[in-house]
């Protein structure tokens, strides 16, 4: 039984098969999503970012870029603090605007950086009970930028996950585009 937040991203990078994507950021990086990534963009080059000294994640990182041989390489950084400095075809922050307050950070310092950054498409993915996370404020940030929200989707998982300050029933997701 898949979790609603991968059965999201799956859908996103599949109506991104036909699109030219060789050059992908994966914000907040981890295992789930970079075996997605690497499977529906085999060639494409990754920088997956985690947040310095997250051994947590890069242990999950690893793994993946051994058994596949994708290009992965791995930059520890806050986002929250530093530029992005690359163009991407793609940026997924898949579960990661939640995480902001646990590197002491904001959600919308999280979500402005992630939309400043130079890239043709954007998935967001999330739980809609995380009360860090503000779904209108992502809507009023893309209308206000000029970006354009391709799909929406929410998704009921069939068993709740319990995190440290909320339970998470339901995952959305965007995908976004520069217009």
């Amino acid at each position: 039984m898949l979790r609603k937040h991968i059965v999201i991203l799956e859908s996103f990078l599949e109506k991104l098969k036909g699109e030219q994507i060789a050059s992908i950021l994966d914000a907040g990086s981890g295992g789930t999503s970079l075996s997605a990534i690497v499977k529906h963009f085999p060639g494409a080059k990754i920088d997956a970012v985690v947040y310095p000294g997250d051994q947590r994640k890069i242990r999950t990182i690893l793994p993946v870029r051994e058994e596949t041989g994708a290009d992965i390489q791995i930059l520890e950084k806050d986002i929250c603090h530093e530029e992005f400095s690359k163009s991407y075809d793609l940026i997924t922050a898949h579960l990661l605007l939640g995480e902001a307050a646990k590197f002491g950070n904001r959600f919308e310092t999280m979500l402005e950086r992630l939309l400043a950054a130079d890239f043709r498409y954007l998935i967001i993915i999330d739980y809609l009970e995380d009360p860090s996370v503000n779904e209108r404020e992502i809507l009023r940030l893309c209308e206000e930028r000029g970006l354009q929200i391709l799909v929406r989707q929410c998704l009921k998982n069939e068993s709740p996950q319990t995190w440290e300050n909320f339970t998470g029933v339901h995952n959305f997701g965007y995908l976004i585009c520069q217009a």
